[in-house]
């Protein structure tokens, strides 16, 4: 493999590891306020970063106008891709190089 090649496999990386960050902040966007008004707890909160259960979509309903942008809901498949990049860079690169 060549070093060219490793460098784009680390820029995938680095686009998947910026995107899963992006998730989270989005993520963190909508549930601070959720935890904040008391409608679940940290711990249940960080359930919806990777799963979109009926707690956490009643908690997004429970939602008020007050969020940045007008943003109220959150889609954890952003995450799950985000997650998949990353992945995928990394094990792309770290894999060993044929002779």
């Amino acid at each position: 493999m060549t070093s060219s090649a490793r460098l784009s496999y680390r820029a995938v990386a680095a686009v998947g590891g910026g995107l899963a960050l992006l998730s989270l902040g989005w993520w963190w966007l909508i549930f601070s306020k959720v935890v904040e008004n008391d409608y679940l707890t940290v711990r249940q909160a960080m359930t919806c970063i990777a799963g979109a259960t009926d707690l956490c979509a009643l908690a997004q309903a429970l939602c008020t106008d007050a969020h940045l942008y007008g943003i109220r809901w959150y889609a954890p498949e952003a995450f799950w891709a985000a997650t998949a990049i990353l992945a995928a860079g990394v094990l792309l690169s770290v894999r060993p190089s044929h002779p």
